[in-house]
């Protein structure tokens, strides 16, 4: 059985409270885990977190997310000062 999914691909995940903390949301694909028997499994970065997951093949679907560019990122921040 082949990944369904390619590195690089965004995706939606699912929520899984019962067994882990991991909520729903955006992910990244990372790497695809190599595999003799079981579901095809995949390392994935959510976009709104600074961990990796490793997620089975059935938590995932399609997205229509988008990954942020490096400019919404890196977009300055301004703060007004007042001196008295």
């Amino acid at each position: 059985m082949s990944h369904r999914y390619r590195v690089g691909q965004i995706l939606e995940m699912r929520s899984s409270p019962k067994i882990s903390n991991r909520v729903a949301g955006p992910v990244e694909v990372i790497f695809c885990l190599p595999h003799d028997q079981g579901p095809p499994l995949y390392r994935v970065k959510p976009l709104n977190e600074s961990v990796e997951r490793v997620v089975a093949e059935a938590d995932l679907a399609p997205s229509s997310a988008t990954k942020p560019t490096t400019e919404d990122a890196a977009r300055p921040v301004t703060i007004a000062i007042v001196r008295r």
